[in-house]
Protein backbone atom coordinates (compact mmCIF):
# COMPACT_ATOMS: atom_id res chain seq x y z
CA UNK A 1 0.00 0.00 0.00
CA UNK A 2 1.24 3.46 -0.77
CA UNK A 3 0.26 7.00 1.06
CA UNK A 4 1.85 10.30 0.81
CA UNK A 5 2.75 12.96 3.08
CA UNK A 6 1.88 15.89 1.10
CA UNK A 7 -0.26 14.86 -1.08
CA UNK A 8 -1.49 18.66 -1.97
CA UNK A 9 2.07 19.13 -3.73
CA UNK A 10 0.45 16.91 -6.37
CA UNK A 11 -1.03 19.95 -8.19
CA UNK A 12 2.51 20.91 -9.17
CA UNK A 13 1.84 18.56 -12.28
CA UNK A 14 -0.70 21.05 -13.09
CA UNK A 15 2.08 24.07 -14.29
CA UNK A 16 4.51 21.42 -15.32
CA UNK A 17 1.72 19.89 -18.34
CA UNK A 18 1.17 23.67 -18.64
CA UNK A 19 4.74 23.96 -19.48
CA UNK A 20 5.36 21.22 -21.76
CA UNK A 21 2.17 21.53 -23.46
CA UNK A 22 4.22 25.70 -24.35
CA UNK A 23 7.67 23.48 -24.72
CA UNK A 24 5.96 20.96 -27.55
CA UNK A 25 4.21 24.02 -29.14
CA UNK A 26 7.83 26.16 -29.05
CA UNK A 27 9.58 23.19 -30.48
CA UNK A 28 6.96 22.87 -33.71
CA UNK A 29 7.67 26.46 -34.22
CA UNK A 30 11.42 25.93 -34.30
CA UNK A 31 11.42 22.72 -36.31
CA UNK A 32 9.75 25.01 -39.06
CA UNK A 33 11.86 27.46 -38.58
CA UNK A 34 14.65 25.49 -39.43
CA UNK A 35 12.84 23.67 -41.82
CA UNK A 36 12.61 26.91 -43.75
CA UNK A 37 16.46 27.88 -43.53
CA UNK A 38 17.45 25.80 -46.70
CA UNK A 39 16.73 22.61 -48.20
CA UNK A 40 18.00 19.23 -48.69
CA UNK A 41 21.99 18.94 -48.58
CA UNK A 42 22.53 22.31 -47.66
CA UNK A 43 19.87 22.24 -44.29
CA UNK A 44 22.30 18.75 -43.47
CA UNK A 45 25.56 20.81 -44.17
CA UNK A 46 24.75 23.84 -42.27
CA UNK A 47 23.35 21.31 -39.39
CA UNK A 48 25.38 18.81 -39.64
CA UNK A 49 27.37 18.77 -36.27
CA UNK A 50 23.89 18.98 -34.20
CA UNK A 51 23.02 16.01 -33.31
CA UNK A 52 18.89 16.43 -32.70
CA UNK A 53 18.57 12.58 -31.23
CA UNK A 54 20.81 13.86 -28.34
CA UNK A 55 18.99 17.15 -27.80
CA UNK A 56 15.21 14.96 -27.53
CA UNK A 57 17.25 12.70 -25.13
CA UNK A 58 18.70 15.30 -22.37
CA UNK A 59 14.95 16.86 -22.88
CA UNK A 60 13.10 13.77 -21.86
CA UNK A 61 15.85 13.56 -19.28
CA UNK A 62 14.97 16.63 -17.69
CA UNK A 63 11.35 16.41 -17.88
CA UNK A 64 11.67 12.87 -16.40
CA UNK A 65 13.43 14.22 -13.54
CA UNK A 66 11.08 17.10 -12.80
CA UNK A 67 8.36 14.61 -12.62
CA UNK A 68 10.63 11.91 -10.04
CA UNK A 69 11.32 15.41 -7.85
CA UNK A 70 7.39 16.66 -8.09
CA UNK A 71 6.85 12.93 -6.80
CA UNK A 72 9.69 12.81 -4.11
CA UNK A 73 8.48 16.15 -2.59
CA UNK A 74 5.15 14.13 -2.15
CA UNK A 75 6.55 12.23 0.58
CA UNK A 76 5.82 8.25 -0.89
CA UNK A 77 5.43 6.31 2.13
CA UNK A 78 5.74 2.35 0.68
CA UNK A 79 5.37 -0.96 2.70
CA UNK A 80 5.57 -1.33 5.98
CA UNK A 81 8.65 -1.97 8.61
CA UNK A 82 8.39 -3.05 12.32
CA UNK A 83 9.45 -1.12 14.92
CA UNK A 84 9.95 -1.26 18.54
CA UNK A 85 8.28 1.46 21.36
CA UNK A 86 9.36 0.95 24.58
CA UNK A 87 7.94 3.11 27.23
CA UNK A 88 8.92 3.93 30.86
CA UNK A 89 6.87 4.57 33.75
CA UNK A 90 4.16 3.99 36.32
CA UNK A 91 0.44 3.39 36.57
CA UNK A 92 -1.40 6.78 38.16
CA UNK A 93 -4.90 6.22 39.10
CA UNK A 94 -6.79 9.46 40.64
CA UNK A 95 -9.55 9.43 42.93
CA UNK A 96 -11.30 12.63 42.56
CA UNK A 97 -14.34 13.32 45.23
CA UNK A 98 -17.20 15.04 43.54
CA UNK A 99 -19.83 15.01 46.52
CA UNK A 100 -21.18 18.31 46.64
CA UNK A 101 -18.80 19.84 49.73
CA UNK A 102 -16.63 19.72 46.75
CA UNK A 103 -18.64 22.62 44.94
CA UNK A 104 -17.16 25.20 48.69
CA UNK A 105 -15.80 28.48 47.82
CA UNK A 106 -13.23 28.72 50.12
CA UNK A 107 -10.72 27.69 47.28
CA UNK A 108 -11.47 30.23 44.49
CA UNK A 109 -13.64 29.24 42.31
CA UNK A 110 -14.35 26.23 43.68
CA UNK A 111 -12.99 22.97 45.40
CA UNK A 112 -13.70 20.95 42.56
CA UNK A 113 -12.94 23.58 40.09
CA UNK A 114 -9.41 23.85 41.58
CA UNK A 115 -8.83 20.17 42.14
CA UNK A 116 -9.40 19.62 38.16
CA UNK A 117 -6.92 22.54 37.30
CA UNK A 118 -4.04 20.94 39.50
CA UNK A 119 -4.81 17.51 38.14
CA UNK A 120 -4.70 18.62 35.06
CA UNK A 121 -1.43 20.61 35.13
CA UNK A 122 -0.45 16.87 36.72
CA UNK A 123 -1.24 15.34 33.08
CA UNK A 124 0.90 17.51 31.31
CA UNK A 125 3.70 16.40 33.37
CA UNK A 126 2.88 13.03 33.01
CA UNK A 127 5.63 11.58 30.63
CA UNK A 128 5.12 7.91 29.16
CA UNK A 129 2.92 7.07 32.61
CA UNK A 130 -0.62 5.83 32.34
CA UNK A 131 -3.40 7.43 34.15
CA UNK A 132 -7.17 6.55 35.24
CA UNK A 133 -9.74 8.20 36.61
CA UNK A 134 -12.40 7.46 39.92
CA UNK A 135 -15.15 9.53 40.59
CA UNK A 136 -16.49 9.57 43.58
CA UNK A 137 -19.63 10.33 46.34
CA UNK A 138 -21.48 7.94 48.30
CA UNK A 139 -20.68 5.66 45.65
CA UNK A 140 -17.68 5.39 43.29
CA UNK A 141 -17.37 4.80 39.39
CA UNK A 142 -14.40 4.07 37.08
CA UNK A 143 -14.50 7.38 35.04
CA UNK A 144 -11.73 6.39 32.70
CA UNK A 145 -9.95 3.56 32.56
CA UNK A 146 -5.60 3.16 32.72
CA UNK A 147 -4.54 5.18 29.27
CA UNK A 148 -1.30 6.43 28.24
CA UNK A 149 -3.95 9.43 25.94
CA UNK A 150 -3.45 12.37 27.79
CA UNK A 151 -5.50 14.26 25.56
CA UNK A 152 -8.80 12.15 26.20
CA UNK A 153 -7.63 12.39 30.06
CA UNK A 154 -8.52 16.08 29.92
CA UNK A 155 -11.62 15.85 28.30
CA UNK A 156 -12.54 13.41 30.24
CA UNK A 157 -11.02 15.11 33.68
CA UNK A 158 -12.89 18.32 32.41
CA UNK A 159 -16.12 16.63 31.96
CA UNK A 160 -16.56 15.84 35.44
CA UNK A 161 -18.49 17.83 38.20
CA UNK A 162 -20.41 17.69 41.36
CA UNK A 163 -23.56 15.75 39.53
CA UNK A 164 -22.20 13.10 38.02
CA UNK A 165 -22.64 10.75 40.99
CA UNK A 166 -26.31 10.94 42.02
CA UNK A 167 -25.59 8.92 45.32
CA UNK A 168 -25.03 11.58 48.33
CA UNK A 169 -22.36 11.61 51.01
CA UNK A 170 -18.43 10.96 50.62
CA UNK A 171 -17.38 7.48 50.54
CA UNK A 172 -13.72 7.31 50.49
CA UNK A 173 -13.52 3.35 50.71
CA UNK A 174 -15.49 3.35 48.10
CA UNK A 175 -13.28 4.74 45.52
CA UNK A 176 -10.21 3.54 47.06
CA UNK A 177 -11.54 -0.14 47.11
CA UNK A 178 -12.53 0.21 43.21
CA UNK A 179 -9.02 1.67 42.31
CA UNK A 180 -7.22 -0.85 44.38
CA UNK A 181 -9.22 -3.58 42.47
CA UNK A 182 -8.51 -1.99 39.09
CA UNK A 183 -4.92 -1.15 39.54
CA UNK A 184 -3.81 -4.68 41.52
CA UNK A 185 -1.26 -6.66 39.40
CA UNK A 186 1.92 -8.57 40.08
CA UNK A 187 3.68 -5.34 40.06
CA UNK A 188 2.45 -3.22 42.12
CA UNK A 189 5.40 -1.52 43.44
CA UNK A 190 5.18 0.41 40.60
CA UNK A 191 1.48 1.82 41.13
CA UNK A 192 0.18 4.90 42.66
CA UNK A 193 -3.27 6.36 43.91
CA UNK A 194 -3.59 10.27 44.16
CA UNK A 195 -6.80 10.41 46.29
CA UNK A 196 -8.18 14.48 45.73
CA UNK A 197 -11.03 15.43 48.08
CA UNK A 198 -12.02 17.30 51.26
CA UNK A 199 -11.49 14.66 53.52
CA UNK A 200 -15.04 13.94 54.62
CA UNK A 201 -15.46 10.05 55.03
CA UNK A 202 -19.02 9.22 56.03
CA UNK A 203 -18.24 5.35 55.80
CA UNK A 204 -14.73 4.81 57.84
CA UNK A 205 -13.18 2.15 56.08
CA UNK A 206 -10.51 4.24 54.38
CA UNK A 207 -7.76 3.39 56.71
CA UNK A 208 -8.26 -0.22 56.38
CA UNK A 209 -8.06 -0.15 52.86
CA UNK A 210 -5.08 2.27 52.80
CA UNK A 211 -3.03 -1.17 54.77
CA UNK A 212 -3.67 -3.07 52.15
CA UNK A 213 -2.68 -0.71 49.91
CA UNK A 214 0.73 -0.52 51.82
CA UNK A 215 0.20 -4.79 51.63
CA UNK A 216 0.18 -4.49 48.28
CA UNK A 217 3.33 -1.81 47.93
CA UNK A 218 0.71 1.00 46.34
CA UNK A 219 1.36 4.36 46.91
CA UNK A 220 -1.65 6.76 47.96
CA UNK A 221 -0.72 10.24 47.85
CA UNK A 222 -3.47 12.65 48.72
CA UNK A 223 -4.52 16.13 48.48
CA UNK A 224 -6.99 17.91 50.64
CA UNK A 225 -8.43 20.64 48.79
CA UNK A 226 -9.73 23.41 51.40
CA UNK A 227 -8.99 25.74 53.86
CA UNK A 228 -9.22 24.69 57.87
CA UNK A 229 -11.81 27.56 58.20
CA UNK A 230 -14.41 26.23 55.27
CA UNK A 231 -16.35 27.58 53.60
CA UNK A 232 -20.22 28.02 52.37
CA UNK A 233 -21.61 25.69 49.80
CA UNK A 234 -23.43 27.37 47.02
CA UNK A 235 -26.69 26.01 45.81
CA UNK A 236 -28.90 27.41 42.66
CA UNK A 237 -32.15 27.22 42.36
CA UNK A 238 -34.35 26.80 38.80
CA UNK A 239 -34.17 30.56 37.75
CA UNK A 240 -30.08 30.34 38.34
CA UNK A 241 -30.37 32.43 41.43
CA UNK A 242 -27.80 31.18 44.10
CA UNK A 243 -27.79 31.04 47.41
CA UNK A 244 -25.86 28.97 49.83
CA UNK A 245 -26.55 25.64 51.40
CA UNK A 246 -28.21 25.11 55.10
CA UNK A 247 -29.08 22.73 58.11
CA UNK A 248 -32.05 21.93 59.20
CA UNK A 249 -31.88 24.58 61.89
CA UNK A 250 -31.58 27.13 58.83
CA UNK A 251 -28.03 28.22 59.47
CA UNK A 252 -25.65 27.97 56.30
CA UNK A 253 -23.06 24.73 56.19
CA UNK A 254 -19.74 25.65 56.96
CA UNK A 255 -17.38 23.07 55.02
CA UNK A 256 -13.69 22.04 56.45
CA UNK A 257 -10.95 20.16 54.90
CA UNK A 258 -10.35 17.21 57.21
CA UNK A 259 -6.40 16.72 56.85
CA UNK A 260 -5.96 13.98 59.77
CA UNK A 261 -7.74 11.13 57.71
CA UNK A 262 -6.29 12.50 54.25
CA UNK A 263 -2.69 12.38 56.33
CA UNK A 264 -3.32 9.50 57.90
CA UNK A 265 -3.97 7.65 54.54
CA UNK A 266 -1.00 9.33 52.97
CA UNK A 267 1.44 8.30 56.06
CA UNK A 268 0.22 4.54 55.87
CA UNK A 269 0.99 4.08 52.74
CA UNK A 270 4.49 5.80 52.11
CA UNK A 271 2.77 8.82 50.28
CA UNK A 272 2.64 12.81 50.57
CA UNK A 273 -0.17 14.68 52.16
CA UNK A 274 -0.48 17.79 50.11
CA UNK A 275 -3.29 20.99 51.10
CA UNK A 276 -4.60 22.65 48.35
CA UNK A 277 -5.81 26.09 48.92
CA UNK A 278 -5.69 29.36 47.04
CA UNK A 279 -1.84 28.84 46.11
CA UNK A 280 -0.06 28.51 42.88
CA UNK A 281 1.45 25.43 42.21
CA UNK A 282 -0.32 23.27 44.93
CA UNK A 283 0.97 20.10 43.26
CA UNK A 284 4.93 21.00 42.74
CA UNK A 285 5.97 18.38 45.71
CA UNK A 286 3.93 15.61 44.25
CA UNK A 287 5.09 16.56 40.60
CA UNK A 288 8.82 15.78 42.36
CA UNK A 289 7.63 12.61 44.20
CA UNK A 290 6.17 11.12 40.59
CA UNK A 291 9.05 11.60 39.09
CA UNK A 292 11.65 10.06 41.61
CA UNK A 293 9.61 7.28 41.43
CA UNK A 294 10.91 3.65 39.92
CA UNK A 295 10.34 3.20 36.52
CA UNK A 296 9.38 0.42 34.83
CA UNK A 297 8.61 -0.91 30.97
CA UNK A 298 4.62 -1.24 30.89
CA UNK A 299 4.66 -2.11 27.83
CA UNK A 300 6.34 -2.79 24.55
CA UNK A 301 4.86 -2.42 21.29
CA UNK A 302 5.96 -3.96 17.81
CA UNK A 303 3.98 -2.50 15.24
CA UNK A 304 3.91 -1.69 11.40
CA UNK A 305 3.97 1.54 9.90
CA UNK A 306 4.70 3.21 6.83
CA UNK A 307 8.32 3.66 5.60
CA UNK A 308 9.49 6.57 3.29
CA UNK A 309 10.81 6.22 0.38
CA UNK A 310 11.20 9.68 -1.18
CA UNK A 311 14.71 9.41 -1.23
CA UNK A 312 14.64 6.35 -4.16
CA UNK A 313 12.88 8.94 -6.32
CA UNK A 314 15.21 11.99 -5.23
CA UNK A 315 18.13 9.82 -6.56
CA UNK A 316 16.32 8.89 -9.56
CA UNK A 317 15.78 12.96 -10.11
CA UNK A 318 19.59 13.60 -9.49
CA UNK A 319 20.36 10.94 -12.14
CA UNK A 320 18.07 11.96 -14.95
CA UNK A 321 20.01 15.53 -14.38
CA UNK A 322 23.14 14.23 -14.46
CA UNK A 323 22.57 12.39 -17.29
CA UNK A 324 21.12 15.44 -19.34
CA UNK A 325 24.02 17.23 -18.03
CA UNK A 326 27.10 14.91 -19.38
CA UNK A 327 25.14 13.83 -22.59
CA UNK A 328 26.50 15.92 -25.57
CA UNK A 329 24.55 17.67 -28.47
CA UNK A 330 27.36 17.93 -31.02
CA UNK A 331 29.22 15.36 -32.84
CA UNK A 332 33.12 15.31 -33.29
CA UNK A 333 32.54 14.02 -37.16
CA UNK A 334 31.77 17.19 -40.14
CA UNK A 335 30.20 16.98 -43.04
CA UNK A 336 32.83 18.05 -45.95
CA UNK A 337 31.27 20.33 -48.55
CA UNK A 338 31.54 18.20 -51.72
CA UNK A 339 30.02 20.30 -54.22
CA UNK A 340 30.02 24.05 -55.33
CA UNK A 341 27.98 27.01 -54.96
CA UNK A 342 26.95 29.04 -57.73
CA UNK A 343 28.55 32.31 -58.24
Amino acid sequence: MVRFTHPQLFYLFIPFIIFLIWNVISLKRIKKNLDAIAIGKIRNFLLNRILFSRIHLKSFLIILGTIFLIIASVGPQIGTKLTELKRMGVDVVILLDTSTSMDAVDVKPSRIEKAKYELSRLINNLKGDRIGLVVFAGSAHLHMPLTTDYAAAKLFLNSINTQMVTNKGTDLSAAMSLALDNIASENDKYKVLILVSDGEDHQGKALELAAEAKDKRITIHTLGVGTPAGGPIPVFDKQGNQAFKKDNSGKIVTTMVNDGILNEIAMITGGKYIRVENQANAIGPLLSELENMDKRELKSHVFSQYEDRYYVFLILAGLCFLLEFVIPTRSGKEIVWEGRFSK
